[in-house]
């Protein structure tokens, strides 16, 4: 095998070395300190302007940067189009800073392995900003019962993270908690004193404070980035447990601003940049109780402004239309503070992601984004209810924010092309993913109210099928029967596919082949019973609950192989009660049906119940999403959370 070499040169060099040699090794390349022998000869150039530039020819190439970050987006662009000996390209970069969050909380604690390959992946789109989102995961000491269990990151595992980083101008942003979003701590005996109610912590509290301040110099000594998000969002019943016993009732507004002044001051003392989601606050400000429904033409009040060093972080991965963006980032603009959008990968409404629905917002708000000025953009990758969805699935909108980072006219080629030379993937195998949930997939349009009758049809009873109006389960048995199909001829047709692809598609098409058993079994169940078909009724548990019994004990072990590879091992625990338990339900049902064929019982009463509707037309058209995504909610109409 013949080496491939890359050399470098320029001011500053040394800075770039270490990341050069990791990111070209990527590509099968090597970085060799004698120039003129090196296939490719970079010289690294800085410039004020905020472009990036590449001019090769023949051996001889230059990469014109700004930020640190664009110099190795540009090495990656050379790299993929190494086979041009003469080629120049220009990109103006759309955005100050552009990356993705990686959700830390939700069960899953990504491994310093898994963060690292991200770190590089940032890179290879010159992307510069990592957000960790952290509600308990991250150690402090003197309080060892916080992220007790949960796989929390040593403060040494995060240092190492932010070394690595720094390889790459690419900056780790700590997402914590400050006020809300603690349920798993706050549900603790040993946190009891901290709590005022649901998952909002006690203000106003010193031990709260004590709790606070050790948390910022945590981070502080962890990150060198200078930037924390403090959080701050969905906190709807501040005030109202123990501060309300206490203090008596206080305006919400003016309690949080009170304690984000107090944060203000402890992060301008350690020297940290505070950013904020902004729902709270924009409600508060503007005196309404839904995030999303304000006017063009509201006005804020005034009343409890807040400096405007804060940034205010607008998160919305729901609406559609650019002008619905535009309208809500001018209505942030209103209060002053410099504003920071997020959109999200949609890999947390189920067990498939919901790419299509991604697609579009991503599209709709970046195009805003340019328009109203906006030039701080994130992608979350939230992970909500468990983190049944392996993170390599929101790789698609990872590409796309890397690439809008410089081109405000995208094309599927180049976006498909990009996602093959940085991912080593194909674009349509991962979209095709899409399938197991978009209702109008076969008609190339996109989920708009992300329904999700995967992750639905997975986990509802073979007998009590709570959901089963919602669905036309028969229709979708026979997609997931074709998509089972599909997925097993990527998996034999894609010869270079690598390890990870193996594990996601053989992880997909065994769900796909179960919920083509599943779809329609609680109907297909009734109407044998209610006929005393005998032979329908073993017919089943032979050929449809055995299967389904087998499969989703397939399919734990496959899910299993995934998670280790990705996220620390603490969490999992939580998928593997939930698969296992679709496995025994299945041969809970086969046994009831046997008992009653063999006539040990006379009727199976929770067959015979008539199954409602879940929610009427009314209420659907009313709600902006369809899916049901809480597991415990899927599973039983049986109270499983509480007394």
């Amino acid at each position: 095998m013949v080496e491939k070499t890359v050399s470098l040169t320029g001011d500053c060099k040394s800075d770039f070395e270490e990341g050069l040699k990791i990111l070209s090794g990527v590509h099968s390349y090597i970085l060799v300190g004698e120039t003129q022998d090196a296939e490719l000869q970079i010289r690294l150039q800085h410039i004020e302007e905020e472009k990036l530039k590449i001019e090769r020819k023949k051996e001889k190439c230059t990469i014109y940067y700004n930020q640190k970050a664009h110099f190795f987006r540009g090495v990656s662009l050379l790299l993929q189009n190494k086979n041009k000996p003469q080629f120049n390209l220009e990109e103006e970069s759309n955005f100050e800073s552009n990356g993705i969050m990686m959700d830390c909380s939700r069960n899953c604690v990504p491994s310093v392995e898994t963060i690292k390959n991200y770190i590089v992946k940032l890179a290879e789109f010159g992307m510069n900003r990592l957000y960790l989102y952290m509600e308990d995961t991250l150690e402090i000491e003197g309080y060892p019962y916080w992220g007790y269990l949960r796989g929390r990151f040593k403060k040494e595992e995060m240092q190492e993270c932010d070394q690595f980083a720094r390889l790459f101008g690419i900056t780790i942003v700590p997402c914590i908690q400050t006020l809300a979003h603690l349920r798993s701590v706050l549900k603790q005996p040993m946190f009891e004193e901290y709590k005022d109610i649901d998952d909002i912590l006690l203000l106003e509290n010193e031990k709260t404070e004590d709790l606070l301040r050790a948390l910022l110099e945590t981070v502080s000594q962890c990150f060198s980035g200078g930037i924390v998000h403090l959080g701050m969002d969905e906190a709807a019943h501040l005030g109202r447990g123990k501060y309300l016993e206490k203090k008596g009732y206080c305006n919400p507004a003016g309690v949080m601003k009170k304690h984000l002044e107090w944060l203000c001051k402890t992060c301008e003392r350690i020297g940290l940049k505070p950013i904020i989601w902004s729902d709270m606050y924009l409600k508060l400000n503007f005196g309404v109780e839904d995030y999303y429904s304000l006017s063009e033409d509201a006005q804020p009040k005034n009343i409890e402004n807040l400096s405007d060093k804060i940034s205010l972080c607008y998160w919305d991965y729901y609406n559609e239309g650019e002008k619905f963006y535009e309208k809500y980032i001018r209505l942030h603009q209103k209060l002053g503070n410099p504003v920071v959008f997020a959109g999200g990968a949609w890999t947390w409404n189920g067990i498939a992601p919901g790419v299509s629905k991604a697609l579009k917002t991503t599209h709709d708000a970046l195009q805003a984004c340019y328009k109203t000025g906006v030039k701080d953009v994130f992608c979350t990758v939230w992970m909500d209810n468990g983190a049944e969805t392996p993170l390599a699935t929101m790789l698609p909108i990872f590409a796309l924010y890397g690439e809008y980072g410089f081109s405000k006219d995208l094309s599927e080629e180049n976006i498909r092309n990009r996602f093959r030379f940085c991912f080593g993937k194909e674009w349509e195998s991962y979209c095709l993913l899409d399938a197991f949930d978009n209702p109008v997939y076969e008609d190339g349009q996109h989920n708009q109210y992300c329904e999700n009758p995967s992750k639905t049809i997975l986990y509802e009873d073979n007998l009590m099928g709570l959901y089963i109006k919602m669905f036309d389960e028969e229709k979708l048995k026979i997609r997931y029967e074709k998509l089972a199909e599909k997925l097993n001829i990527i998996l034999k047709e894609q010869n270079n596919m690598d390890e990870e692809d193996r594990r996601i598609f053989g992880y997909y098409s065994i769900l796909a082949e179960l919920l083509a058993k599943k779809s329609g079994i609680t109907a297909r169940i009734k109407d044998a019973y209610c006929a005393k078909d005998m032979g329908k009724i073993k017919g089943i548990i032979k050929n449809e609950l055995n299967e389904i019994e087998q499969l989703a004990e397939k399919l734990r072990i496959k899910r299993q192989s995934i998670w280790m590879e990705e996220y620390k091992p603490f969490g999992y625990e939580i998928l593997d009660i939930r698969l296992a338990g679709v496995s025994v339900r299945a041969r809970s049902a086969a046994d009831r049906l046997a008992c009653f064929m063999n006539g040990k019982i006379s009727c199976i009463p929770e067959v015979e119940e008539e199954i409602l509707p879940y929610k009427t037309e009314e209420m659907l058209e009313k709600e902006l999403l369809h899916g049901y995504y809480m597991w415990d909610r899927l599973i039983s109409a049986g109270n499983i959370d509480g007394v």
